[in-house]
């Protein structure tokens, strides 16, 4: 069976008529050869078969537009994908600088993707921890040192040799200097 709405199917618009329907009909199954007998897949010919015996029944397809109504207002209610939830933009740039966790002495390079004021993304061969607590210095200057906590991570596989973990950063303080800092 074929994905999507019966108008997808026969390839017309929703407010076409029982002609246009019609024609689209025959034209799939003859010119486009999508009946079996011409050498087309039989499940992609029974899908354009329903579809067109539902357009084509004015009952029918006002049963089917009021269902698909329904369809499309319910996934309109559902975002398929969240909003952004940063509370600023941030800009991409490509920094390195290193970083150590909470307290330890073993400091580790990192590269910067992108920053704002409240935070950065932040790459490395060294995994990273949600809710860890990390000192951040660009280009090895304590003095420009600066605090954020782990928000998220993730691991992925640029290549088939290399582990690289990223983690969004939210900095303790908003740093409305972080461009002089990286740049030092």
């Amino acid at each position: 069976m074929s994905k999507g709405s019966y108008y997808d199917i026969l390839k017309v618009t929703p407010d076409a008529s029982a002609d246009v329907i019609a024609s689209a009909y025959r034209t799939l199954m003859s010119k486009m050869k999508k009946h079996p007998d011409l050498g087309g897949d039989t499940e992609e010919a029974a899908s354009i078969n329903e579809a067109y015996e539902t357009l084509s029944d004015p009952k029918r397809r006002k049963r089917y537009d009021a269902t698909l109504s329904r369809r499309t207002k319910r996934k309109e209610k559902k975002p398929k994908y969240p909003k952004e939830r940063r509370r600023i933009p941030r800009r991409e740039v490509d920094a390195i600088v290193s970083f150590c966790v909470g307290h330890n002495q073993a400091w580790h390079a990192a590269r910067v993707k992108d920053i704002s004021v409240l935070g950065m993304r932040l790459q490395s061969h060294v995994p990273f921890k949600k809710g860890e607590h990390l000192v951040i210095a660009p280009s090895n200057l304590a003095s420009n040192a600066f605090h954020g906590t782990v928000r998220w991570q993730r691991m992925f596989h640029p290549s088939t040799f290399e582990r690289v973990y990223e983690a969004g950063i939210e900095f303790a303080d908003q740093i409305s200097d972080i461009d002089e800092r990286l740049n030092s």
